[in-house]
């Protein structure tokens, strides 16, 4: 059985020390200074600016514009139209409306804006680790990462509790939970469930809604309320309710095909092709619909794969988790590896497409020898 390793004290405190160098800064601008002039730049009193990220979707949401709004803007005119639009339109709230100003959320290292906000309240990644340090505090529970991304300032620690639980009903199946904690500029602190597969150390962060909760601000109330939430977890052993169902249910589903290709597309942007094609088994599928002659063009999401979704789940996880295992030329940055746990969890949460409803080539059910992500080890 393997288990990932701990963080030492040294190593935690130096992972801690990049996170707080990398730490986002607040700068309070006025709406009528800042002009879009596409999706990556704007002008803020005339100076030109980059902006990283989600920065553009921040900036639209602030102006309270739905993004399916400014989507169908592009549609009906052109990219050039929509920025005018929206432009004229931040100007009229600026001038007339009650958002005067807004925060821009900086990033000394890459000097780009990463964010807009209204909230003046951003909590420091020196903040969240002295939040992290009360929370581990006498619960058990060790550090096994800590991911930062320099560009935004965004910063992910893993917590595992020494102790196994197994999953009823499926054999070489166990974990330990934990926590994940996350800081992210503009949007605060949020604590969701972390489940650590033992059979390959694979970690997989799940944003449950019971489970999971988000600190805005560190105001007396939120601060009672947030640790109020860790006991609750504690009382459980850090396990989301339902989850050995939920394990089952995406063990014995079939993936469609339009979540293979998810899956697939994932793992890609992180690795490339070969290792994509390998862990989704994505050609293998393809080929076996050619050779019977189905078409499952438009139809993908009622078109059945060999791969489960537990199987995939675990085939990102494994990416992020074990990819010193993969072949890699170069390692893959800890944001990448902190993104694939959660993207992996959001799919384990998710509604999958069930019961394909046009003929499949992989009759008698799922082959457990073909499940690859179900069997890394």
């Amino acid at each position: 059985m393997s288990r990932s390793e701990t963080l030492s004290p040294s190593l935690i405190a130096t992972k801690q020390q990049e996170a707080i160098t990398a730490q986002t800064l607040n700068k309070r601008v006025n709406l009528a200074s800042i002009e879009i002039l596409d999706e990556n730049h704007v002008l803020i009193n005339g100076t030109k600016i980059k902006m990283f990220g989600n920065a553009f979707g921040d900036l639209i949401k602030v102006l309270g514009l739905p993004k399916s709004f400014t989507q169908e803007l592009e549609n009906l005119f052109n990219r050039q139209s929509k920025l005018a639009f929206i432009n004229r339109l931040s100007q009229a709230i600026a001038t007339l409306g009650k958002t005067k100003s807004v925060n821009a959320i900086v990033s000394p290292q890459s000097k780009t804006i990463v964010g807009f906000t209204q909230s003046s309240n951003l909590i420091s990644n020196e903040t969240f680790f002295e939040l992290a340090d009360k929370i581990t505090e006498g619960q058990g529970l060790d550090v096994t990462n800590i991911y930062t991304n320099p560009n935004t300032g965004n910063s992910i620690m893993n917590l595992r509790l020494d102790k196994t639980s197994d999953i009823k009903g499926l054999t070489n199946e166990a974990f330990t939970p934990g926590l994940t904690l996350s800081n992210i500029p503009g949007t605060g602190i949020q604590v969701s469930p972390f489940m650590q597969r033992l059979w390959c150390a694979n970690g997989c962060s799940t944003a449950m809604v019971k489970e999971s909760y988000q600190l805005e601000d560190l105001s007396s109330d939120g601060m009672n309320r947030f640790f109020n939430h860790i006991k609750s977890l504690r009382e459980n052993n850090f396990i989301p309710s339902g989850y050995g169902d939920m394990v089952r249910n995406a063990s014995n589903t079939p993936a469609s095909i339009r979540e293979l290709d998810r899956a697939y597309n994932i793992i890609r942007s992180a690795t490339g092709d070969s290792v994509a094609d390998k862990l989704t088994q994505r050609t293998r599928n393809y080929n076996a619909y050619s050779e019977k002659g189905i078409d499952f063009q438009g139809h993908k999401q009622n078109a059945e794969s060999n791969q489960s979704v537990w199987s995939l789940v675990n085939a990102i996880t494994y990416t992020g988790s074990n990819s010193d295992n993969l072949g890699l030329e170069a390692g893959l940055e800890d944001d990448t590896k902190a993104n694939l746990q959660v993207t992996a969890g959001s799919i384990l949460t998710s509604r999958y497409d069930l019961k394909p409803s046009i003929a499949s080539p992989f009759k008698g059910g799922l082959n457990p020898d073909f499940q690859v992500g179900a069997l890394l080890n």
